[in-house]
């Protein structure tokens, strides 16, 4: 049991370095291209799911754990799961603004709130870590 504990909790910690390094690649694809070309809102549409797979492998590795742990709730557990439930509405947001800009072209206003979002997203990811870690 505990060597299973030790491989989920070290899958899921892998996962999440995963997740912030696609963060970075995704603020570089939002900078990197030009935006007059079909390809720039093809290229992060197609880069999405990569991030929501990883997204859900981290939400099936916690979950294993906390199996694992019999699901005795801490603060620290409780403060990871706020914290992937509030990049859901995140994504979501970003989402219908990358739809939105093919319509509109406001590509300044797009990369701007795209930069603060994915931001957003990495002090999220990070701060949940951190507690998770340190608690």
């Amino acid at each position: 049991m505990i060597e299973t504990y030790a491989l989920s909790a070290s899958l899921h910690l892998g996962f999440i370095k995963i997740l912030l390094a696609l963060l970075v690649v995704h603020l570089g694809l939002v900078f990197i291209g030009d935006t007059a070309k079909f390809g720039y809102i093809k290229r992060l549409m197609l880069f999405l799911p990569t991030y929501y797979v990883f997204m859900a492998f981290i939400f099936f590795t916690g979950m294993l754990n906390l199996a694992i742990l019999h699901f005795s709730m801490s603060l620290s557990i409780w403060v990871m799961i706020v914290c992937w439930i509030g990049l859901i509405p995140l994504g979501a947001i970003g989402f219908k603004r990358l739809k939105a800009v093919r319509v509109n072209k406001e590509f300044g206003k797009f990369k701007k709130f795209m930069a603060i979002k994915i931001i957003c997203e990495m002090i999220i990811v990070g701060f949940g870590t951190f507690i998770g870690i340190a608690l």
